[in-house]
């Protein structure tokens, strides 16, 4: 009855279907901007990103290299005799206690300002830290005795209740030509009576050695020993060697590096062994008016009392707290 058509494909396409004119359904896209814009574009980015590792690399060429002479300088092998004076190492230690002796058990020179010597001291010492409890400070000197060459040192501490101002028991150090340096000994832990032996080491030469034998006792206990406060205190400068009283008064002052010394106005900071000194001066209570605080004497030697009269000259320090300041 009915004739068979022939099958129509179910897809059925052309403009027809749409208002809009085939041109617009499929755009011709440009030859110039598919086949040419887009690769140099791409050229050009390549170029600019080779550019940038190549001046990266020749940056971090430059700093690992500058980095390398840097550390070849400090590590680089050094001759006994270039570290050496009269047979010494040109280093020294101490505490800036009153309670040192020799270590071999010679006598300490009664007048220091008077040696005919560059050290501080005749030889090696042993020191007694009488402290007062946990958290107490002792003042660890080290001398670099030669004027034309730096020091590069490592510092060791053989107990572990002793830190490097709370940074444990080693620590690589550069004393400058001619100088001298003070880091806080720190006691960690309570100990009642102990013995110990701190290590000055040149790096490049493991046999150059400078040691300080250390007795450490408890002279009872405080809970709080005054680092980086700025502190009100009475003091008392003297000769160490003729007992003449070279300065006495009521001052303020920072328990360590003092800020102001880097500020504008740097007259109003204290000479460095000033500051140092009052370093474990124990501040447990704020004193009140008309009381009087916790005291210590310490010992400086000529590179850091600051007097310019007399550079020899020994300093016998006491300090006595008044109070704390803002």
């Amino acid at each position: 009855m009915f004739k068979q058509v022939g099958e129509v494909d179910p897809v059925v396409s052309g403009s027809w279907i749409s208002d809009r004119p085939a041109s617009e359904e499929h755009p011709v896209i440009p030859l110039g901007i598919n086949e040419m814009t887009v690769p140099r574009l791409s050229i050009l980015a390549s170029f600019g990103t080779i550019s940038m590792l190549i001046v990266s690399a020749i940056w971090v060429g430059f700093s690992a290299t500058s980095f390398l002479d840097q550390f070849e300088d400090a590590f680089a092998a050094v001759a006994e005799e270039d570290i050496q004076v009269d047979g010494r190492w040109t280093w020294e230690t101490t505490l800036l206690f009153y309670d040192c002796e020799m270590r071999n058990g010679d006598e300490i020179p009664n007048n220091l300002a008077e040696q005919d010597e560059i050290f501080w001291y005749p030889g090696e010492l042993s020191c007694i830290w009488r402290h007062q409890g946990v958290g107490d400070y002792a003042h660890l000197a080290i001398h670099n005795v030669d004027d034309e060459r730096d020091l590069p040192l490592s510092i060791e501490v053989n107990h572990a209740a002793i830190s490097l101002d709370g940074d444990g028991q080693s620590k690589v150090v550069s004393i400058g030509a001619g100088d001298a340096i003070i880091i806080p000994l720190k006691l960690e832990v309570m100990v009642e009576n102990s013995e110990f032996t701190i290590d000055i080491v040149h790096v490049s030469l493991p046999k150059a050695k400078v040691s300080l034998d250390v007795e450490i006792e408890s002279d009872g206990a405080k809970e709080r020993h005054a680092r980086s406060e700025h502190l009100n205190v009475d003091f008392e400068a003297i000769d160490a060697d003729t007992g003449e009283i070279i300065g006495q008064g009521t001052t303020g002052a920072y328990a360590g590096e003092d800020p102001r010394c880097d500020s504008p106005v740097p007259w109003i900071c204290r000479t460095e062994g000033f500051g140092w000194a009052l370093v474990g001066l124990d501040i447990d209570n704020i004193v009140q008016p008309g009381e009087t605080g916790t005291s210590h004497t310490v010992l400086l030697p000529p590179d850091f009392n600051g007097d310019e009269d007399g550079q020899d000259r020994w300093v016998s320090l006491e300090l006595t707290l008044n109070q704390l300041l803002l």
